[in-house]
């Protein structure tokens, strides 16, 4: 027992000691945009009333064929020089809600359909990038149950090694 609660002690001090570099998360050394991005995304998430998933879970998702239709809201454009997430549909998405119309809203319902209870899952280019936001708030408005915000984004994806459809 004392070697059990030693190897512990040992373990946890040499965890918090790890915590304790000025590295930070960004590779640049550059905490403060990220800490910036991660408490608008906090804020996000609570307004926008959606859910999120993460990388590896969105992947696990596609591997096992699961049934939800995935939006990039990025510009067609973009969608097309830098390739989407097997499977995905465009609903391009502004920048800001302030650029939002009701053109935008129609195209976004039109791609992801009638049933309000589909799982639906919403990415841009990367966590600091609201047009996932605008899109899964947009969607969660107009009465859409299960919505999803990946906000990874196609970084993320693209990082991880995945494959993108072009």
């Amino acid at each position: 027992m004392k070697f059990f609660c030693l190897a512990v002690a040992v373990t946890l001090s040499l965890g918090l000691a790890g915590c304790a570099t000025i590295a930070g998360t960004s590779a640049k050394g550059l905490e403060v945009p990220i800490e910036k991005a991660a408490m608008k995304f906090a804020s996000d998430v609570k307004q926008g009333g959606y859910k999120v998933v993460d990388t590896a879970e969105l992947k696990k998702w596609l591997d096992e064929n699961k049934k939800m239709t995935v939006i990039s809201t990025l510009p067609v454009n973009d969608d097309k020089a830098l390739g989407v997430i097997p499977g995905a549909l465009n609903g391009a998405m502004p920048k800001t809600e302030k650029e939002l119309t009701e053109a935008d809203k129609l195209i976004l319902l039109k791609a992801v359909g009638a049933d309000k209870n589909a799982d639906i899952v919403v990415y841009c280019g990367f966590l600091a990038c609201r047009r996932s936001h605008i899109g899964a708030k947009t969607l969660v408005e107009n009465g859409y149950q299960n919505v999803y915000r990946y906000p990874g984004g196609i970084a993320a994806w693209s990082e991880s090694g995945f494959p993108l459809v072009k």
